[in-house]
């Protein structure tokens, strides 16, 4: 790796018009410079079916740290300027560019803000990194119940009553992690939480990995504005960035920026990738230039779209009137979620259908639900071509009887018998998932996508997880362990 040299480009005026990262690494690539560094592909010197496949331009750009280009642990110029205006566009003190996704950002935040042994109150629909940070950090988490919706079988965020119940039995707890928005677009009153939570000393943390635009779309508020200290958000999900790559972002004084640039340095490569920097870099740009727009062009076409969709009367979309008067959260438009039981079939076969019949990949399936995320990159054909497929999977597909399941909605929380990280490091043996009720995991059991899990290190195994794990493996095949062996869980040796 190279060695950046003290020196420091003079402060001048940053403008959201510029990505001076994403073009230094483009004058770099397109110099003459012979190499005689890392990476050993030399900028794409060798004729390759990947660099035939990929293009030369890219390779070019897959470059090492030097002075050109700064440094990501200790930034000076470039990637100092591109930090600071990503900052300023999500209205942030300050910004760290993340290339492990929003993954190594959601372990900075705990080791960042708890120390451990000291309390989080947590959602229980939280994502597995947040499981895999209280490993790391050794926090001990408190679960929160999200409001279930029964209607459309899914989790949506955590109430501001259930997180100041939450605070009063917990006094001394050190940080809130909040998911907002959750992956089906639910946002709770995050401004209120944030207010509920200063007030008790806690600091207030955000996944917002699926959240990079809400800055840029109209009546939404985003992290930021609603007050919390420490926000990541996944920028490749839905802020156009390449995939792996993501924004911490700071505010105030409740931790300082060197404690986060500190533990980001410690938890991500020293050879961070110029192509997921640069990405960044420009998709923060066009975000702040072009994004507002975007949306509002968007708008009417998903409005359209919706009515279309529920004209036949076997599917539902959620909407932002359902979410707001049933569980007083808002909704984000551009995750559309789409209930389909009504036709008498389960996500997971619509899922499959649009994939297998029209060639359309859609982000999820559920028991009751398939969800498509839309962002500026699509257009009046896309979406007609997802409208045109679901109307005729109605025409075809329609059986005489709604579909009901137990097992559609994970809505219980599990007795927490040993903190994440001792039943981590404890001895352990694999067993089969039948066997396990009773015993103390010491695996994430977990429904992918989204990233949810049905146990974690720790919990008791119960016979409403045994029988929710068999429900997603023989409906969808879903259910993703540690282990990585079908059928089996890893559980505390011993432990009963």
């Amino acid at each position: 790796m190279n060695i950046v040299k003290e020196t420091t480009v003079p402060t001048r005026n940053l403008l959201q018009t510029d990505a001076p990262l994403f073009d230094a690494l483009v004058r770099y690539a397109n110099s003459e410079t012979v190499s005689f560094d890392v990476p050993g592909h030399k900028m794409g010197a060798l004729n390759t079916p990947f660099r035939d496949a990929i293009g030369e331009q890219a390779l070019k750009m897959d470059v090492n740290s030097m002075v050109e280009l700064d440094l990501l642990s200790h930034p000076k110029s470039v990637i100092k300027d591109a930090q600071e205006l990503a900052a300023q566009s999500f209205g942030a003190d300050h910004a760290f560019f993340l290339v492990n996704g929003t993954t190594v950002g959601i372990h900075a935040m705990l080791l960042a803000s708890c120390k451990p042994g000291e309390t989080l109150l947590v959602p229980r629909n939280c994502h597995k990194s947040v499981i895999d940070g209280m490993i790391l950090s050794g926090v001990l988490p408190t679960f929160m119940q999200p409001e279930v919706d029964e209607q459309f079988g899914i989790s949506h965020s955590v109430s501001a009553e259930n997180v100041a119940k939450a605070l009063k039995e917990n006094p001394t707890a050190k940080a809130v992690l909040v998911t907002y928005p959750t992956y089906f677009g639910t946002m709770t009153d995050l401004k209120t939480i944030c207010e509920i939570a200063h007030a008790a000393g806690a600091i207030v943390l955000v996944d917002a990995a699926h959240g990079a635009h809400l800055r840029s779309m109209e009546g939404m508020i985003d992290p930021i504005q609603a007050g919390a200290d420490l926000v990541t958000t996944s920028m490749h999900k839905t802020g156009g960035s390449l995939t792996q790559s993501s924004l911490l972002l700071l505010q105030g004084n409740r931790i300082t920026a060197d404690k986060v640039r500190k533990v980001t340095s410690m938890l991500q490569t020293t050879s961070a990738n110029y192509l997921l920097m640069s990405s960044l870099d420009a998709a923060r740009r066009e975000l702040a230039l072009h994004g507002a727009n975007a949306f509002q062009r968007l708008k009417p076409i998903i409005d359209e779209a919706i009515e279309l969709i529920e004209s036949g009367g076997h599917y539902e979309v959620l909407k932002n009137n359902n979410v707001s008067n049933r569980f007083l959260q808002s909704h984000d438009w551009t995750k559309l979620v789409i209930r389909v039981n009504g036709l008498g079939r389960t996500g997971f076969e619509v899922y499959s259908l649009l994939k297998q019949r029209y060639g359309i990949q859609m982000e999820l399936a559920e028991g009751y639900v398939v969800m498509a995320v839309v962002t500026p990159a699509d257009t009046t054909t896309t979406i007609e071509c997802l409208t045109s497929a679901l109307l005729d999977i109605e025409r075809t597909c329609t059986k005489p009887h709604v579909l009901h399941s137990a097992w559609t909605v994970v809505d219980s929380v599990n007795e927490l018998v040993m903190t994440p990280r001792d039943a981590f490091y404890a001895e352990q043996e694999s067993v089969a998932i039948d066997d396990a009720i009773g015993r103390i995991s010491a695996d994430t059991l977990m429904i992918y996508p989204p990233g949810i899990p049905l146990v974690i290190p720790g919990e008791r195994i119960t016979c409403e997880v045994i029988q929710h794990y068999a429900y997603y493996e023989q409906a969808f095949g879903s259910v993703l362990s540690e282990s990585k062996q079908s059928g089996s869980v890893t559980v505390v040796k011993g432990g009963f």
